[in-house]
């Protein structure tokens, strides 16, 4: 993953030219430190792959490389990891794509060969050639292919690039807890595209996960589905938003999806949609005629959260069309429920008189393990919490001096984890921008916060925040 599409994804989500296209998020606390359902320790992923702490912030020494994104298993002792790694060749990278999309790289990249052979031009020919990703691929294929006699029709500058041509194959697996050691099982999904979030089926037969739409296109997912025992994950749907969710009945997944056509930019329909994927045994059945629960402007970054009293929460923007384009910059996303069982239209859960003591984009909400409470964080470090049964919400921070991309976390129904963001002191920036800390939502007289991150070194918690260097 580069520092660059990093960056791009963290800052705050653009409004502009009704493109409502919110670039999809990472280098985020929430997917950075993950605490077990048990509490007693959380899954760290820093630049150099996943480490543990307890309680108290003690870290680990690094326990499996090239690991970014985990989510836990209710038994606390087994992780779905995402891991990353270079495609040590063609052979690795056609086992990720799969045999039809190898044999299309293999049948493009031939098809270069022929004209370059014929005297054509190599930046002309792979000018079309697609993305970064794509164009790599087909660059791994043909030096693999034709080696020296390719080296001789291409300038020394363009063989040195091509030699150069990498691409990150991604993987979901299973790991174990095995005392001090993490032990890695077999991968579950392979791919180019980068997976961009996980989500633990209740009983923990199943995960669904989103990838990027294509290699190159991070703007629409694609849901996938597969059993902790699988071989291969199945897809179910495309052009996806990136955080679906389990129905507490474990049989089917609810997730936003886009309305075919519209333009690049375009202000573009999405639908809140509830698909069966699992049979009575727990079996793959894709149910082929999906509900449609609600209609919203589509959001990459839209979030649903299914409780277990029926509720179905979503954050999206209100809109009352017509709009002018200027108009789009000062919306706000709202937080809704929908509930079929007791009523039939959309509740805003956030009093119109809170809605400044929460951040504009609601992207990072979260449910109590209780799911009495909502807790958010913004983009600049804002962190807030909101009461479900009364509306009151309580800010723990406010947006700062400088970005912080670091969302908020629960340990339990009480406790979060935060970037508690380090003070500016007379104009001066610290030299850690924050640290991670343990806190309790309504803390008792005399009772602290736990700073986690006491000893971590600064590249570490760096990393947290930025998502990394350059891989």
């Amino acid at each position: 993953m580069k520092t660059a599409l990093i960056q791009k994804r963290c800052r705050t989500a653009a409004w502009a030219s009704l493109a409502l296209m919110a670039l999809l998020l990472a280098g985020c606390l929430e997917e950075h430190l993950v605490w077990s359902p048990d509490g007693a320790r959380a899954a760290v992923v820093a630049k150099d792959g996943l480490h543990f702490c307890d309680a108290e912030g003690k870290l680990t020494p690094l326990l499996l490389p090239g690991v970014f994104a985990v989510a836990w298993m209710s038994d606390s002792q087994r992780l779905v990891v995402v891991h990353a790694h270079p495609a040590d060749g063609w052979a690795a990278l056609a086992q990720a794509l799969g045999a039809a999309r190898a044999a299309d790289v293999a049948a493009q990249a031939a098809d270069i060969w022929k004209k370059l052979d014929a005297g054509g031009q190599w930046g002309a020919l792979t000018k079309e050639s697609g993305g970064k990703n794509a164009k790599a691929a087909l660059e791994i294929f043909l030096r693999e292919r034709y080696g020296d006699a390719l080296r001789a029709k291409m300038t020394a500058g363009d063989w040195d690039e091509m030699k150069s041509a990498q691409v990150e194959i991604n993987e979901l697996l299973i790991a174990r807890i095995e005392g001090a050691v993490v032990r890695p099982g077999p991968v579950l999904h392979e791919g180019m595209e980068k997976i961009e979030a996980l989500r633990v089926s209740p009983g923990d037969q199943a995960v669904a996960f989103t990838t990027d739409l294509t290699p190159d296109n991070d703007k629409e997912c694609r849901l996938w589905l597969t059993r902790i025992d699988a071989a291969r994950a199945t897809t179910v749907a495309e052009r996806t938003a990136a955080y679906p969710d389990w129905t507490p009945d474990r049989r089917a997944l609810v997730y936003f999806q886009a309305a075919e056509g519209g333009a690049k930019g375009d202000l573009r329909l999405g639908t809140l949609i509830r698909r069966g994927v699992l049979d009575e045994q727990g079996k793959i059945e894709i149910q082929k005629d999906a509900e449609e629960l609600a209609g919203v402007m589509f959001s990459n970054t839209a979030r649903v959260r299914c409780l277990r009293d029926g509720r179905i929460f979503f954050n999206a923007v209100e809109f009352t069309l017509p709009i002018a384009t200027k108009d789009a910059d000062v919306e706000r996303e709202r937080l809704f429920a929908l509930d079929q069982v007791r009523q039939s239209t959309l509740v805003r859960m956030i009093p119109r008189g809170e809605e400044e003591n929460m951040p504009k984009n609601l992207t990072f909400f979260e449910l109590s393990p209780d799911e009495q409470r909502v807790l958010v964080g913004g983009y600049e470090g804002e962190v807030s919490v909101l009461t479900i049964a009364t509306g009151d919400v309580g800010r723990l921070q406010k947006a700062g001096d400088y970005n912080l991309m670091a969302a908020p976390v629960w340990r339990n129904n009480d406790e979060i984890t935060y970037a508690r963001r380090n003070p500016v002191v007379e104009g001066k920036q610290p030299s850690r921008k924050a640290e991670i800390v343990r806190q309790k939502i309504s803390p008792a007289k005399g009772e602290h916060e736990t700073v986690l991150s006491r000893d971590w070194s600064a590249d570490t918690l760096e990393s947290i925040f930025s998502g990394g260097d350059e891989k």
